[in-house]
């Protein structure tokens, strides 16, 4: 298998798992910002992910191993870009040329990031071209010092060339995302009033998310606690215990203070209660018939444990879909309503058809 292709398997692995990481802070900014995370955003944010670890990946793997030849800088401008001649024997063999592929590489692999910055950031052509500038200065500082100092002198060459050839790539990136994407308009459009079944099952895939990876951290904190620190073995009883329960914990202190999940509040919804004076009792419900199963099922010693967790998660997925509001089972044992936040000062969808109505 050759070095690209590794370099595309790695980019590709470790990015759809920082697309994971990065799921619950992306979703946070979509449902406050337009209310809504559709198919299009998720696959613009595993997109972002794989084409920053490839840019990671193509410019600085593979690392060396054992002895190496170390690299000159090359810092005279058009040094690498003026080895390209004229393509006398036809377009074919001139695309072939080792030099004009590395100036159409160093061009395209930028072209993403000044499309990113357009459209998920939001920002102009100008903002787009100082950041494919930075990025690329970045990457060639990096390859220049030998990734600061690690190794003992650079592997790969630094080349003023490529930093000019990537802050064009970023400026075209840029301006090709005028045609595909849509300009933003003055005003934001409206958000959603209503709960949808993709906004609240959004929010329980948060919710095992924030578990899954807490937990995964509290693990790791364990075990490199037990073995470089105490020098003991891993106590992997007390370990499970630990990662489970801690998340669990912060889980229920949201619950019982706020009346919502972490899921919920990334996702900006909220349990209201019937009555005011209710809300503690009815908070303490939701947390019993909610989050508590789960807590038990996975850290007590129960027969079947393995089969009644699954029976239960997905009992509480299909209540979700079908009970009013997609409140679902704890809420509606609780006797809490879902209702979606909207931020101060933003328009709501449907308020100016009240407004008319009532005209």
């Amino acid at each position: 298998m050759s070095q690209q292709a590794v370099n595309a398997i790695v980019a590709v692995g470790l990015g759809s798992a920082l697309a994971v990481v990065l799921l619950i802070p992306t979703a946070a900014v979509q449902y406050r910002r337009d209310g809504r995370l559709g198919p299009g955003d998720l696959v613009t944010l595993l997109g972002a992910a794989v084409y920053g670890l490839a840019l990671w990946t193509y410019t600085l793997l593979p690392l060396p191993a054992g002895t190496y030849r170390c690299k000159v800088a090359q810092w005279h401008v058009f040094g690498t870009i003026g080895q390209i001649g004229l393509p006398e024997r036809g377009l074919q063999p001139f695309l072939r040329d080792p030099a004009v592929l590395q100036v159409l590489f160093n061009v395209l692999l930028f072209v993403p990031l000044g499309y990113y910055v357009r459209v998920v950031l939001k920002r102009g052509v100008a903002v787009a071209t100082l950041v494919g500038f930075a990025a690329s200065l970045a990457i060639e500082l990096t390859q220049y010092t030998a990734v600061w100092g690690i190794f003992g002198c650079a592997y790969r060459q630094l080349d003023v060339d490529d930093l000019l050839l990537n802050t064009v790539g970023a400026l075209g990136g840029s301006l090709l995302s005028a045609v595909v994407v849509r300009r933003r308009s003055g005003d934001p459009r409206p958000l959603p009033s209503e709960l949808t079944w993709g906004r609240r099952l959004m929010g329980l895939v948060c919710d095992a998310l924030f578990v899954l990876l807490l937990g995964g951290l509290i693990a790791a904190a364990w075990r490199g606690a037990t073995f470089f620190v105490l020098d003991t073995r891993p106590f992997r009883d007390e370990q499970w215990r630990v990662q489970w329960t801690v998340p669990f914990v912060l889980q229920a202190v949201l619950v019982l203070t706020q009346g919502r999940t972490v899921g919920e509040l990334v996702v900006s919804v909220r349990a209201r209660a019937r009555h005011r004076w209710l809300a503690p009792l009815s908070r303490a419900v939701k947390l019993a018939t909610g989050l508590a199963p789960v807590w038990c099922l996975v850290i007590l010693p129960i027969p079947y444990r393995g089969g009644v967790l699954i029976g239960f998660l997905g009992t509480t997925v299909l209540a979700a879909l079908l009970t009013p509001r997609h409140g679902g089972l704890s809420h509606a044992v609780a006797r809490m309503r879902l209702e979606v936040v909207t931020p101060p000062g933003r328009a709501v969808e449907g308020a100016e058809d009240d407004v008319r109505s009532a005209v």
